[in-house]
């Protein structure tokens, strides 16, 4: 599988403060990375190295093979974005829109125009004006202007700001057409990680300019203690046995944080203080909870 965006030990700073040190990961065709971090951790600078909207202090920006510092127009011209929020003409149309953004580019054809909104659904609606959208149609519209260059990179920072549930549901399963079917490499930078979870394979974590890791969901998620729910006759007599992590939900059910065989021998205290036990269930972390342990506890931007 081909390799789409290579970032390598990118280093930036403004004045004497250093925003980025060494920030390297890579993403490759088909792939969709989530780009978590901390507030001021330094994800929005990394987003506008890579698409060329700021200078590099030192470091590499490679796509499809070429670096951006030395040759931005063949490093730049297969990759789409979207930065903060799409902007539009209100008062066109969604066509009106997407023809004069073909208009900057050499070889987009009619033909081109109308895939991007079958891919992006927007057939229904394309000839009303811009005014009349939703914010989840808005935000559809953004990416079908992203990818009319036939970008194997797309790369959008806070794509879900401001959509509800059903727009954030077609966003992502939009997203996830985007790299099943036209083989994109896309990075998502949010906030959302509820979100990130349900279509990301892979999330790359920064803090305070630095990568801490870059690792599927499921590594990430992965702990040598466990999180159980187990239900009981009751919680009465409970609480003695119960470390610093461990909850007592109601009177019949408490959540305790486990090795397995730490788990077996809670399982043979409760047995040895009479308590029925009627279910013990493993629950997942989430990728918020994997995030918080991983970067310290730090609110998410």
């Amino acid at each position: 599988m081909a390799t789409i965006l290579e970032v390598k030990n990118l280093n930036k700073s403004f004045g004497q403060k250093k925003i980025l040190k060494d920030v390297s990961f890579s993403i490759d065709e088909g792939a969709i990375l989530g780009f978590i971090g901390p507030n001021g951790a330094g994800k929005t600078t990394t987003i506008k190295l890579i698409l060329g909207l700021q200078s590099i202090d030192s470091g590499e920006v490679i796509i499809n093979g070429f670096n951006i510092k030395t040759a931005f127009e063949k490093a730049i011209a297969r990759v789409g974005a979207i930065v903060e929020n799409p902007d539009s003409y209100m008062y066109l149309t969604g066509r009106k829109n997407l023809e004069l953004i073909a208009n900057t580019y050499q070889d987009v054809s009619k033909e081109r125009i109308d895939e991007v909104i079958k891919i992006t659904g927007l057939e229904n609606r394309i000839n009303d004006k811009v005014s009349k959208y939703s914010l989840g149609m808005r935000q559809r519209l953004g990416i079908a202007a992203s990818i009319i260059n036939k970008p194997n990179l797309l790369v959008l920072d806070e794509p879900t700001n401001g959509l509800d549930p059903e727009g954030i549901k077609e966003l992502r399963d939009l997203l996830k057409d985007l790299a099943q079917k036209e083989h994109m490499a896309i990075l998502i930078s949010s906030h959302n990680l509820a979100e990130l979870e349900s279509f990301c394979s892979d999330v790359c974590i920064i803090k305070n300019g630095e990568i801490i890791t870059t690792s599927s969901i499921k590594k990430l998620k992965k702990s040598d203690k466990s999180f159980y729910l187990i239900e009981v006759g009751s919680t009465k007599k409970i609480k003695k046995l119960l470390k610093k992590d461990d909850t007592i939900i109601d009177e019949n059910h408490l959540r305790v944080l486990r090795e397995k065989n730490e788990l077996a021998n809670f399982i043979k205290k409760l047995v040895a203080e009479d308590i029925d036990i009627y279910e013990v269930k493993l629950l997942e972390m989430t990728l918020e909870e994997a995030f918080l342990k991983k970067a310290g506890g730090n609110i998410i931007d």
